[in-house]
């Protein structure tokens, strides 16, 4: 499949515009896990503009041939199963930790003080109990409460490894345009009975189906050249899609990790929509080279493992600074009914992730140039 040339020579030098997008994306993520105001209006597009940028990278000669698929699913591991595993790994051992600090609560006063709290309630685990619970990690299965955003980087293996298949096969017996329609429709009755009878399938596949949709869009979007049509007239499409988007958050709901779409054309244009939104932005002067979203959008992997875990900072300090019930630490994902605490919820659980990114980095760097000099 053709790529749009200015476009994609654009997008193999590290292109800022998609790291400006992913960087607004990621902090939209956090805004609406905080329980942020207009978390409807994020949720129309946000996950949805992740997967569309995904298909606008894709790139068909990574995987035309054998050895070519190995390595593209090896690069795969490494940066969507192995942190899938890590982190959700980290937290289910230190599961019993998190009880005893109060981080997490077995305590039937807890479903008594916060409503809903009964689908958060814990237990304690066995040693044999928490490696099951590794073990099914491993296979990208189970999760972890405070891991929970990353059924993120399963679903996107999942369509990885699902287009990889598609390109090859269309390249070996050249039907292109045949399989990329199956794929097409088998997306949209996929996404319509999930969200119709709202399904919940094991490996996170009621999210599937609609975030491949998203992710075909990309490619559609690439091979049309839109991007430089969006130049032309940033200012107008960055006004239209706003207001239209504002339209559409009173027409119907998303929820891409649940496969909640509404309906298939409702789906596709919001999130159509987000992305002419946020690339428009991207492309004002003096706005896509921020260097702070810059340096946000290429490093979201480390927010979306942490940033759950950065929240009980927040709620922690209310209950100290509040005199609040020592409870209310396992409310999850963060306390909703405080004025403005989302403000607090937002900022630490994107500062705080990349703080400890980078002191990992640096840890890292001290340790290269020991076995360097060693």
């Amino acid at each position: 499949m053709l790529h749009n040339d200015n476009y994609h020579n654009e997008v193999t030098t590290r292109n800022t515009t998609i790291d400006f997008i992913k960087g607004c994306c990621i902090i939209f993520m956090v805004w609406g896990h905080a329980a942020g105001p207009f978390k409807h209006w994020i949720y129309l597009f946000h996950i949805a503009v992740f997967f569309i940028a995904s298909g606008i990278l894709w790139d068909n000669p990574r995987v035309s041939d054998l050895h070519k698929c190995k390595s593209f699913i090896i690069r795969k591991l490494k940066s969507l199963w192995l942190p899938f595993v890590l982190c959700n790994s980290f937290f289910n051992l230190i599961h019993n930790f998190l009880l005893k600090t109060g981080i997490y609560s077995d305590n039937p006063d807890f479903a008594k003080l916060v409503k809903q709290a009964n689908n958060y309630l814990q237990e304690y685990r066995t040693v044999p109990e928490t490696c099951k619970a590794i073990l099914k990690n491993l296979f990208f299965m189970g999760g972890s409460q405070l891991g929970g955003a990353t059924w993120f980087l399963r679903t996107l293996f999942q369509i990885s490894f699902t287009y990889m298949v598609i390109v090859y096969i269309s390249n070996k017996f050249n039907i292109k345009k045949i399989l990329f329609f199956i794929s097409v429709i088998i997306c949209i009755a996929g996404s319509t009975i999930v969200s119709v009878y709202k399904l919940q399938m094991p490996l996170g596949i009621h999210s599937f189906f609609a975030s491949f949709l998203a992710f075909l869009l990309g490619i559609v979007l690439n091979k049309a050249g839109i991007s430089g049509k969006i130049l032309k007239h940033k200012y107008k499409v960055f006004v239209i899609s706003f207001l239209f988007l504002c339209l559409l958050n009173k027409t119907g709901k998303i929820n891409i990790s649940y496969g909640n779409i509404t309906n298939v054309i409702f789906f596709l244009v919001s999130s159509t929509t987000g992305w002419f939104m946020l690339y428009s932005i991207a492309s004002f002067q003096y706005i896509k080279e921020n260097k702070i979203l810059v340096f946000i959008g290429r490093h979201t992997l480390s927010i979306l493992a942490l940033h759950l875990l950065a929240f009980k900072i927040v709620t922690l300090i209310y209950i100290l600074a509040s005199n609040g019930n020592p409870l209310l630490l396992a409310v999850f994902p963060v306390i909703k009914k405080v004025p403005f605490l989302w403000t607090a919820y937002t900022f630490c659980g994107v500062t705080v992730p990349l703080f400890l990114w980078n002191i990992i980095y640096k840890q890292k760097g001290r340790l290269n140039k020991y076995e360097i000099h060693k």
